[in-house]
């Protein structure tokens, strides 16, 4: 009678675990599709805003950034910042900012005056950045590509400072 119980469940069980494996197998292959997938639409995305951000000229107003090289703060910008609020906003939400130019693994000054255009831009729909836009609709004679740009500055600066390693 043993003997019959013990043939039955190995005759059902080995092809049971095979079969598990397989299904097993195959959602763990979903997985690491869905994973290079991911990666592929992270790049692209990556690309699409560099070649944004690298197309167009840097747009700045010249009484807030002095146009040596590199872009560097007037005292109107570093008023400007305050007036708008900046200052604030970077020093409350400074991980934000700092990790997404961090993401973008900047090798050179560039890189990351690069980066801090593009999270200015990516972060602006983020509830912290009201009092910019409240400026912006209060003063709509200013431009918001050349403030972008004095944020920016503002905020390379800040990270440069933090990130001593990148000399270039």
């Amino acid at each position: 009678m043993w003997d019959v119980i013990t043939k039955i469940i190995v005759a059902l069980g080995i092809p049971s675990i095979v079969v598990g494996c397989i299904y097993i197998g195959k959602k763990l292959q979903i997985l690491d599709d869905l994973k290079e997938a991911m990666n592929k639409v992270k790049h692209n995305i990556k690309v699409i805003a560099d070649s944004l951000v690298k197309q167009k000229q840097v747009i700045f107003d010249p009484s807030e950034l002095q146009a040596y090289s590199p872009l560097r703060l007037t005292a109107k910008g570093n008023e400007k910042i305050k007036e708008v609020e900046f200052d604030s906003i970077l020093k409350k939400n400074k991980k934000d900012f700092l990790d997404f130019i961090a993401l973008d693994e900047p090798k050179t000054r560039y890189d990351v005056q690069n980066s801090a255009i593009k999270s200015i831009i990516s972060l602006f729909d983020n509830e912290y950045f009201t009092p910019v836009k409240k400026y912006l609709y209060n003063h709509p004679d200013v431009d918001i590509k050349r403030l972008t740009t004095t944020l920016a500055i503002y905020l390379r600066d800040k990270y440069l400072e933090e990130h001593v390693e990148i000399k270039e």
